[in-house]
């Protein structure tokens, strides 16, 4: 009785070792193509975050470079505004030295003329 108790039992196991085993090793299979599925999407993703970050680095660099040249640009504007405005000043300045000179002359001769 005890044979046929193991004849059972190793016949219960090579049973399920034949219908098992093979399972798992498709299921393995299956898992180890699933991973390295997963991981060629992972590279995929990666290089994608590569290249977004290298062309956002590139943008980043080409509107650094255009504000800085705008702002020299606008550095050359002002000083050019600066000089025509400090030229103005002083074609203003001139203009009415000579306004009042001419103003001062002018009550002279409306002085001496009221005493004549």
């Amino acid at each position: 009785m005890a044979e046929t108790a193991k004849n059972i039992v190793g016949s219960f196991r090579e049973a399920i070792q034949d219908l098992l085993v093979p399972e798992f090793r498709a299921l393995r299979v299956s898992v180890d193509s699933v991973r390295t599925g997963m991981q060629l999407r992972e590279d995929k993703l990666q290089e994608s975050i590569n290249a977004v970050r290298t062309e956002m680095q590139l943008r980043d660099e080409s509107l650094r470079r255009e504000m800085q040249l705008r702002d020299s640009r606008t550095q050359e504007l002002i000083q050019q505004l600066d000089a025509r405005t400090q030229e103005s000043i002083c074609v203003l300045s001139q203009r009415l030295d000579y306004a009042i000179d001419i103003r001062e002359r002018l009550i002279s001769l409306e002085a001496r003329l009221s005493r004549q």
